[in-house]
């Protein structure tokens, strides 16, 4: 009877061992099969066409290296009337909120910031051209020297530069230049 009872606790610990180990391995793949659900889920991306999402230069870059997209730099100044004017009537057209949000990474850039850029491997850094002004040598690259403002510059995809618009643009100008782009 000693012994009975002795064999028959030797089981029962053996299979509730069992069933502990069994429980555990499925709560385990249970666990790997939601996390494996979790990783597999893509976010959308949420675009607000109330306003123009603008990124800076280097978000930008990261972003169509994810995401191919042209990139549409606007690069101003403090001081310019146009592109304040730009700001307040071109950039809040819905039809160019919606295009521009939809085609491009859009990016704000002030061409007098002396915050420095880094882009393909090179620094660029706010230089000093005469006693009054200067100038980020991003911006100067971008304009090719030509420095007036409102300018814009278009990259396609790969981030090559496509060309530049120069100067205030109404709603439908600017639209017509930008799918011109675009449809190439």
């Amino acid at each position: 009877m000693k012994h009975t009872f002795i064999l028959l606790a030797i089981i029962t610990v053996i299979v509730s061992c069992g069933t502990t180990k069994e429980t555990q391995k499925e709560n385990k793949q249970e666990t790997e099969t939601v996390e494996s659900v979790t990783e597999e889920v893509v976010p959308t991306e949420v675009v607000d066409n109330t306003k123009i999402i603008w990124y800076d230069f280097e978000t930008a870059i990261d972003l169509t290296h994810k995401n191919k997209k042209f990139i549409f730099i606007d690069i101003y100044t403090e001081w310019c009337g146009w592109c304040k004017k730009m700001d307040a009537s071109t950039f809040k057209d819905k039809a160019v909120i919606e295009y521009m949000n939809k085609h491009f990474y859009a990016v704000k850039m002030d061409a007098e910031t002396k915050d420095a850029i880094a882009y393909k491997g090179q620094l660029y850094e706010y230089k000093q051209y005469n006693q009054r002004s200067g100038y980020n040598t991003l911006a100067v690259s971008l304009l090719g020297s030509q420095m007036s403002f409102p300018s814009f510059v278009v990259l396609n995809k790969n981030e090559v530069k496509k060309g530049m618009i120069i100067g205030f643009k109404s709603p439908s100008a600017l639209l017509k230049e930008l799918k011109g782009y675009i449809e190439k």
